[in-house]
């Protein structure tokens, strides 16, 4: 059986702010109808089974998750709002997982916050959001996968780098010990993560190797076990995040 699944950072809906600094941009009045058409697109030419998004917008007069389930075949869907959106006015966003097929039981967890501040140019002090993680079992009929979908906290714009903050990594790495998921995927906000993660490090396979992001660095990951057969690709979208899409032989 073959499986694809997919990864996206949504950033809350495309909007445009050129010209500021990135924690003092303008939010948008809602979301951008052009990205979720666009993903809703993607997800049918791929042919997506699973897709995993972070940022996405999880307030409930939104509908985001809702519009992509009615335009897809992604019917199964768990959600973990996490905090308020940096980019669409008084609304949340969080992580999500959508499926083609059903999600039985779900385990959502927020990571320790270091509370990493910054006072930028404008006099405006910002404190890092809460992160965390959602793991789904998902049943494919003939076997049970469990997918781990994340996102880590955005270290380079509170002028921090993941070193700095190997205690975060380090519970994440437990926590992926303790669950032994069978995919791992998200915004790990730090291209060199999986040195900061050893017993994720010595069990489980990157399958990204290019840039996500359109500033060039490579944050977003699928991680599976050694020994499953795979193929990958990046796509690149109206998101700042690129969409990773991986075909597995299970």
């Amino acid at each position: 059986m073959n499986l694809k699944i997919a990864s996206y950072n949504v950033c809350g809906g495309f909007y445009e702010d050129e010209g500021t600094e990135y924690l003092d941009k303008k939010k948008s009045a809602d979301i951008d109808l052009r990205l979720l058409n666009e993903a809703v697109r993607i997800i049918n030419e791929e042919k997506i089974d699973i897709i995993c998004f972070q940022e996405i917008i999880t307030t409930e007069r939104i509908n985001y998750i809702n519009r992509i389930i009615e335009k897809t075949d992604l019917k199964y869907e768990e959600h973990f709002e996490l905090s308020p959106s940096d980019a669409v006015e008084n609304a949340d966003c969080g992580i999500a997982i959508l499926s083609k097929y059903p999600i039985k039981n779900s385990i959502k967890k927020l990571f320790k916050n270091p509370m990493l501040s910054k006072t930028t140019s404008s006099g405006n002090t910002y404190y890092t959001f809460d992160k965390g993680l959602l793991l789904s079992e998902i049943d494919l009929g003939d076997k049970v996968i469990s997918v781990l979908n994340h996102h880590n906290f955005p270290f380079r714009r509170f002028n921090s780098t993941p070193e700095e903050n190997k205690d975060v990594f380090i519970e994440f790495d437990n926590e992926i010990e303790k669950s032994n998921p069978d995919i791992i995927t998200g915004d790990f906000n730090a291209e060199n993560f999986i040195n900061l993660m050893p017993y994720t490090k010595e069990n489980y396979v990157k399958t990204i190797d290019k840039p996500t992001t359109d500033d060039g660095v490579k944050f977003d990951d699928l991680l599976i076990h050694d020994g499953i057969e795979y193929s990958s690709k990046i796509i690149e979208s109206l998101s700042d995040h690129f969409m990773i899409v991986v075909e597995i032989k299970l």
